[in-house]
């Protein structure tokens, strides 16, 4: 047979190959952590002081969550439920981790919190080893504070790659080379190279596009976890006069180096995402953007929301949420589903497709069909078990949000508190002595996720102080 007839069936068989390799083609996936950012603190969510422009040119790309929640109102106990998909209380991981290890609590206070876990057992399966079948190239760069020892640092849970992350929740400082004289936190670990005056949030982009560059071949999976905007407060000197002069003419919000920290946290956002699109890789990427928990009130004003981090009002667990994934995801759509933390893995498991091998019994459920198909979830109800006294608020206790409304209850004090958030975002209106039967529903309800759950209990403290 000439080379003329046997051409067709070559060419034939090469275009069936290319579209099986499109078909097989995985979306990479880049999930954007930032720490402490609060829900107002962006323009896209309703902020007139914070610069964002590139963050609401993401939102507008995508789609907008206005009532996400994170599932504790501090960091560590989130993270774990991001990476895992199941909620702190049944990973018995309630509280960060240098809090439990030295047992932060009054001595006269009601409760004693419980001994949770430091860490996330390494038989959980995280994201990065749910997609070990899938050839997925996978890189946790900064933040990590979800193991106290080395033994349970991303490599060892999944991560191909450990960039910047180590036991600590916050760098000794955001200048390199990242030093400090401390016996608690002297240097950042697992970050080589380092350059005298660089700005770590700088620093930490130009690994994650460095990451992409080197695996754009492949799917990807990036988890990148800024230390920003968490204190200690540190920003550049010019962004930080520039702010100094807006809180000239602002009444209201509070920090001018926090500004900065924002600012720069945008640039460097927008930064990857032009890296990303420069690479031909825009339409094939999922791109999630989160914050860990509300804003630190000693540095943001969270108006409306009460309260900020450490708090399980609407201040210390709502957060800013959105996602990215061009044709797939409406432009410039929102959500007003209540959706909460641990609900990122499955969604991410479910986007991918196919193949994934994820943990059992997971807590979240995928918010693919709110995403993609703009429809509802049939979940009614949100819980979060936090026993244990954070040192912004010192106020263990839990909540449920069923619906509209949302039960408070304070272990210490004790005290219960009932809102209607939807007209009382602000959390103002106590309607639990109006509506006693809807408290004790929501009690019920919470009692029975609990048994569901088993989470390590806290105990009544036996020398507590008599009032």
């Amino acid at each position: 047979m000439r080379c003329y007839k046997i051409l067709p069936f070559i060419i034939v068989a090469l275009f069936t190959q290319m579209n099986i390799w499109s078909q097989e083609k995985r979306p990479n996936v880049i999930l954007i952590l930032v720490d402490d950012l609060g829900w107002q603190d962006l323009g896209c969510y309703g902020s007139n002081f914070y610069e964002t422009p590139n963050i609401d040119k993401l939102r507008s790309e995508g789609m907008k969550f206005t009532q996400a929640y994170s599932a504790s109102p501090v960091c560590s106990p989130t993270r774990a439920s991001i990476l895992t998909g199941k909620n702190p209380a049944t990973l018995h991981f309630t509280g960060h981790i240098t809090s439990i290890g030295k047992h932060r609590f009054p001595k006269d206070g009601q409760i004693i919190p419980p001994d949770d876990k430091m860490y996330v057992p390494l038989e959980e399966v995280m994201i990065p080893e749910a997609l070990l079948n899938l050839g997925y190239a996978t890189a946790s760069i900064g933040k990590w504070h979800v193991g106290i020892e080395e033994k349970y640092f991303p490599t060892h849970q999944g991560f191909d790659f450990n960039i910047a992350g180590y036991e600590h929740g916050s760098p000794p400082t955001y200048w390199g080379p990242y030093e400090k004289d401390s016996d608690w936190n002297p240097i950042i670990k697992n970050l080589y190279e380092r350059k005298e005056d660089e700005y770590l949030t700088d620093r930490l982009t130009d690994e994650a596009i460095g990451f992409i560059s080197d695996h754009k071949e492949r799917p990807f999976f990036l988890y990148l976890s800024h230390y920003g905007v968490h204190t200690p407060l540190e920003a550049p000197k010019n962004l930080v006069e520039k702010y100094k002069t807006k809180l000239k003419n602002n009444p209201i919000q509070k920090n001018a180096t926090y500004a900065a920290m924002i600012e720069n946290m945008d640039f460097n956002v927008g930064r990857l995402l032009t890296a990303v699109d420069k690479m031909g890789l825009t339409d094939n990427t999922i791109v999630i953007f989160y914050s860990d928990n509300g804003g630190e009130g000693k540095v943001t004003d969270n108006s409306p929301l009460r309260e900020g981090k450490g708090y399980l009002y609407e201040g210390g667990i709502r957060v800013p949420l959105m996602v990215k994934w061009p044709g797939k995801i409406p432009k410039n759509s929102t959500s007003e589903i209540p959706v909460i933390s641990d609900d990122l893995y499955p969604t991410i498991i479910d986007l991918i497709g196919k193949g994934t091998r994820p943990g059992e019994n997971l807590d979240g459920v995928s918010l693919a069909p709110i995403l993609t198909e703009g429809n509802s979830l049939s979940r009614d109800e949100l819980y979060w078990y936090y026993p244990q006294y954070s040192p912004q608020a010192k106020m263990p206790g839990y909540a449920i949000r069923k619906g509209n409304y949302k039960l408070i209850e304070c272990y210490d004090p004790k005290r219960v508190e009932l809102f209607d958030l939807v007209n009382d975002i602000e959390e103002k209106n106590n309607l639990a002595k109006d509506y006693p039967d809807k408290v004790l529903e929501l009690q019920e309800s919470f009692q029975t996720w609990l048994k569901q759950t088993q989470p390590i209990l806290h105990t009544l403290n036996p020398n507590r102080t008599k009032s």
